[in-house]
């Protein structure tokens, strides 16, 4: 898995980006590159080994029979970048977007029929007619995926409200700004961590958070036992 500052850093370049747009299409040499963006070849180069450094490309060389090899770029694997910033969160995650076929739930019933077909038309003789087929194919995929998308917003509203529901009553209930982070962050969590994951999330010593904790289980908010935290 890539380091999430290095894709960061490397999607910040507007010449990056649309370099990747490029690739995505199909692998290209350098001079290619250089010559549709319009360039200096050099300044391209840079712009790739940063690229590759976050492992978004690879490189390989083709053999056209004239020649030295050339190398062209291409893009290195599907990954998929989620960030999620509001006033209860800001999470940010990598997800390798695996090339493996996967059995489709049984409550995506209309997914599982689009899974099928491609399977059965990857094994036809390519023809016009399948081209037409993939087309339709990928139109009621984005209308399957849409659904997916709604669901998946709808569910991170209803997080992001809880959230704000467990900061709010901890206002209530905590006076000291110490005590409302350490019980939002056990209640966000499913009420049970680990000292030393509270102490990484809070960049807090362990001595600090034993302090307060010792305070919150004397009020029944929390119990301490063996490393780990649970809410009460």
């Amino acid at each position: 898995m890539s380091n999430k500052d290095d894709i960061f850093l490397a999607l910040k370049s507007e010449t990056r980006r649309k370099i990747l747009a490029m690739l995505a299409a199909e692998p290209m040499y350098l001079t290619q590159l250089a010559e549709q963006l319009d360039i200096h070849q050099q300044a391209i180069f840079r712009h790739l080994e940063q690229l590759m450094k976050a492992g978004l490309l690879d490189s390989d060389y083709s053999d056209e029979g004239q020649g030295a090899p050339r190398k062209y770029y291409r893009i290195a694997r599907a990954i998929r970048v989620e960030v999620q910033i509001s006033p209860e969160m800001f999470d940010v995650e990598l997800f390798d977007v695996l090339k493996i076929e996967i059995p489709t739930p049984e409550e995506y019933p209309e997914l599982a029929k689009i899974v099928d077909k491609c399977s059965t038309l990857s094994k036809e003789p390519i023809s016009r007619d399948t081209l037409m087929i993939y087309s339709n194919l990928l139109k009621e995929l984005g209308f399957e995926l849409q659904k997916v998308n709604t669901a998946k917003a709808i569910a991170e509203a209803t997080y992001s409200n809880i959230r704000r529901q467990i900061r709010k009553i901890s206002y209530e209930l905590l006076p000291q700004r110490i005590d409302r982070r350490l019980i939002q962050t056990l209640a966000s969590r499913g009420g049970e961590i680990k000292l030393t994951d509270l102490s990484l999330i809070l960049h807090l010593t362990e001595e600090v958070i034993k302090e307060r904790l010792d305070i919150l289980e004397q009020n029944n908010l929390i119990r301490f036992t063996k490393g780990v935290i649970y809410l009460l």
